[in-house]
C-alpha cells in the first residue's frame, strides 16, 4: 500500500507552542506519513481483561506499543469531564448510579474494576490524562466525546497544545459542525456510511482534511472513494458490544492490507500488531 502524506492546517504553529520540545513531539501528521494502519487501542487497554478508560492502563499500553488510545468522555454532576464509557458507574466501578448524579467527592470513593475485580485506581479526570499526554511526546488520543459538547472537550486540548495529537469522533452532523468550529487544528472524524455522507462532510470541512469513520461492513468502494477524496480512513474490528472484536487479528490484518485504512481500532492491539508484522 502506498504511503500517504497528511497535511493539517496549523500543525507547525501548534507544535512550536508545545509544552515539550518540538524535536521530541510526534504529531498525528507525522505518524500517518508512515505505512498504515495506525493501531488504536480501544478504551486504552491491551485486551478486555484489563481496566478500561484507566490512566495507569493507558501508560502500560503506551509503553508496549505505542498505540493511539481511544478514550470515552463524560461529565459528572459538577460538570467536570472524566473518563467513563457508560452513563452509570455500575459496570466499571465499585459504585452504583448515574455518573451525572455524582460529584467529585462521590467519584473519588469509587474504584475501577477489571476482569479480576476491583483495582486500586479511581475514575481518571480528563485533565489528568491531558497532563500526561502533554508530558509524553508520542501519545496520540482518539476522543469519543459522546454527550460532551465538542468545545468543552477541545478547549483543554488547545490549552495543552495537543490539537495535532488527537482525533475527535463525531457521529451526527450537528456535533461535527460544532467540533470543526471548536478547534481549527484538531482532526475531526465523521461517520460516513454513504457517498452522500462523504459529500456533505467534504462541504462542511471546506479546505480542512477530515477523517471518515467507515463501518467495517461497508462496501470496499466506499473506503476507496473516501480515500480518493482525501479523507483519513478510520474503521474498527469491534463486535456488537464493542468490548470484544468481531474479527480475529489475522482477519483484521487482511482487512487492513486489502483496503485503504489509516487508523484501525481494536480491543487487542498487541495481537493485531503481531498479525500485521507477520503479513506485511
Amino acid at each position: 500500500m502506498k504511503r500517504r502524506n497528511v497535511i493539517f492546517k496549523g500543525v507547525v504553529a501548534i507544535t512550536a507552542l508545545s509544552v515539550v520540545p518540538t524535536a521530541m513531539a510526534q504529531s498525528l501528521q507525522a505518524v500517518l506519513t508512515t505505512p498504515p494502519p495506525l493501531i488504536c487501542a480501544h478504551r486504552g487497554w491491551t485486551d478486555p481483561s484489563e481496566t478500561e478508560n484507566s490512566l495507569s492502563q493507558m501508560r502500560r499500553t503506551h509503553q508496549v506499543g505505542p498505540f493511539m488510545m481511544e478514550i470515552d468522555l463524560a461529565k459528572d454532576a459538577s460538570g467536570r469531564i472524566v473518563l467513563l464509557h457508560d452513563q452509570n458507574v455500575d459496570r466499571t466501578t465499585t459504585g452504583h448510579g448515574l455518573l451525572a448524579a455524582l460529584n467529585p467527592v462521590d467519584i473519588q470513593k469509587l474504584l475501577l474494576k477489571n476482569a479480576s475485580g476491583p483495582t486500586q485506581e479511581h475514575i481518571p479526570a480528563y485533565d489528568a490524562v491531558l497532563d500526561w499526554a502533554a508530558r509524553t511526546p508520542d501519545v496520540l488520543l482518539m476522543l469519543d466525546i459522546k454527550d460532551v459538547p465538542p468545545a468543552d472537550a477541545l478547549n483543554p486540548v488547545r490549552r495543552q497544545h495537543l490539537s495535532d495529537r488527537v482525533v475527535v469522533l463525531t457521529f451526527q452532523e450537528k456535533q461535527a459542525r460544532e467540533a470543526f468550529k471548536a478547534d481549527p487544528d484538531a482532526l475531526i472524524s465523521v461517520l460516513v456510511t454513504t457517498p452522500d455522507d462523504l459529500a456533505t462532510y467534504r462541504q462542511i470541512a471546506g479546505h480542512r482534511r477530515f477523517a471518515a469513520y467507515i463501518p467495517k461492513t461497508s462496501k470496499p468502494s466506499l473506503f476507496r472513494t473516501a480515500h480518493q477524496a482525501g479523507a483519513i480512513i478510520i474503521t474498527d474490528l469491534l463486535g456488537p458490544t464493542a468490548v470484544t472484536d468481531i474479527m480475529s487479528p489475522e482477519e483484521g490484518a487482511h482487512h487492513a492490507r486489502s483496503l485503504p485504512i489509516d487508523i484501525l481500532v481494536t480491543n487487542t492491539p498487541l495481537q493485531l500488531q503481531a498479525a500485521l508484522r507477520k503479513h506485511p
